[in-house]
């Protein structure tokens, strides 16, 4: 996959969504039967938050950091340096041949969701604007407050406090829920709702980004609940009476919900009673069950890039091998006296690599596109010897094949003839590795 925030060909919007999908899987996993219950509030509040970002970004951080460093075997002769570095690669376009099949609409349909998430986020955050742009608003320290005369229910949005003065409150009983809205606003609750409506925008073909919002809501509840009852006055401080009070102001007659606020009166009631009720303490040696997890996570998206490499060729049988051992290969030297060089430089280089380049049929059938590693060695005369495919994209046989092979016969027929790297005054071979990228339009 190339490395990029977002993937923009089929192959790698697909291996991204699956991987982003079994990452954020396994942290809602954990949040849902091991966190959920516990009263670590904070704590709760940053994972849900950060894990949807982890899962975005991922699969694609261990991608560029696979695409840009091929292993290299180690060599056990003290001295001798097999690389002699990474040379700049061409890139080879070709447009599709089905043009509306449905893989190579993907990318688009799935950006076009994105848009669509956006867009639907920003109307809500427009209506919100619209019914509240007309009433009355008092500037208070720290928050806004805005009088619905009961056309919204108390809630809060952003610095705004939307206060139903309709609702009969005694003034404990207000000092209380005007707190929960308070600690609200203090605490950056809606800022923390819109970076996750974002990231939900991002990866809104996983099923499991759905699942976040409504999770976090109910731990901002927790919050602003436990401060309330920190800051109110003794009337309204006991769990008990706070618990009745929520539950008396949620039964009262249906009022509108609105998007992106928190609502005193419509916010996961019976949710919020039972911890409010709760006795048990908090066990907090649960909140270091995310290390392993990362860990393995991280393991597991290496080990589904590393999928696509080839295993080492199986060794001669014994109808091949010679009974005269053979030679040992020369050292391979990076250049310290005298660096290698192809004719025209490394620009006639790419030039010529990719005269000698066509994208295969088969890879364009099979819409399959990725870089081939092409490794080879510039021996003591200037030619190249020994090239081999070091890593490829993953995909169908005969479309992996088809590139190994193209990209092979590129490096190995190349016209010119590469003045070979001098040390102490001899020619030696030196080992070099071409990117050669296949790109489809």
């Amino acid at each position: 996959m190339s490395p990029t925030l977002l993937p923009s060909t089929t192959p790698d919007l697909l291996s991204w969504l699956l991987q982003s999908t079994l990452c954020l899987g396994a942290c809602w996993l954990l949040y849902r039967y091991v966190l959920r219950q516990e009263r670590f509030f904070h704590y709760n509040r940053r994972f849900l938050q950060f894990t949807p970002w982890l899962a975005l970004l991922l699969p694609r951080l261990v991608s560029a950091g696979l695409e840009y460093w091929p292993a290299e075997p180690a060599s056990g002769k003290a001295g001798a340096v097999l690389s002699g570095g990474l040379l700049p690669g061409p890139t080879v376009q070709a447009v599709g041949s089905a043009l509306y099949s449905l893989p190579q609409w993907l990318p688009l349909l799935y950006y076009t969701g994105v848009l669509l998430m956006l867009a639907l986020l920003g109307a809500r955050v427009l209506r919100l604007w619209l019914r509240t742009r007309h009433l009355p608003r008092e500037l208070r320290t720290g928050y806004v407050l805005v009088r619905t005369g009961g056309q919204l229910p108390t809630s809060s949005f952003g610095r705004w406090i939307l206060w139903d003065e309709t609702v009969p409150l005694t003034p404990a009983e207000a000092q209380a829920v005007l707190a929960h809205e308070i600690a609200h606003v203090q605490q950056g609750h809606t800022a923390e709702k819109l970076r996750l409506e974002l990231v939900r925008a991002l990866l809104w073909p996983n099923p499991v980004v759905h699942l976040f919002p409504r999770a976090l809501a109910q731990v901002q509840e927790f919050m602003a609940d436990a401060q309330a009852l920190r800051t109110t006055s003794p009337a309204t401080a006991s769990p008990t009476i706070y618990a009745s009070l929520l539950a008396r102001l949620a039964l009262r007659p249906y009022q509108p919900n609105v998007p992106l606020t928190q609502s005193f009166t419509q916010s996961l009631t019976l949710a919020r009673i039972r911890m409010l009720t709760q006795s048990s303490s908090a066990r907090h040696w649960k909140q270091w069950l995310l290390l392993p997890l990362g860990t393995a996570l991280l393991a597991g998206v290496a080990a589904c890039e590393k999928a696509g490499e080839l295993p080492p060729p199986p060794p001669p049988t014994v109808a091949e091998a010679s009974l005269v051992p053979p030679p040992p290969p020369p050292a391979l030297y990076t250049a310290d006296e005298q660096s290698p060089g192809y004719p025209g430089g490394q620009a006639q280089l790419m030039a010529d690599v990719l005269k000698q380049l066509k994208y295969p049929l088969a890879a364009k059938k099979a819409k399959l596109s990725g870089t081939v590693f092409v490794r080879f060695v510039v021996n003591e005369q200037g030619r190249i010897q020994d090239a081999e495919v070091l890593k490829a994209p993953s995909g169908s046989n005969g479309a992996v094949e088809a590139l190994k092979s193209e990209a092979l016969t590129a490096v190995k027929t190349l016209p010119g003839r590469w003045t070979p790297c001098q040390r102490n005054g001899q020619a030696v071979a030196t080992r070099y590795t071409i990117p050669v990228q296949f790109a489809l339009k």
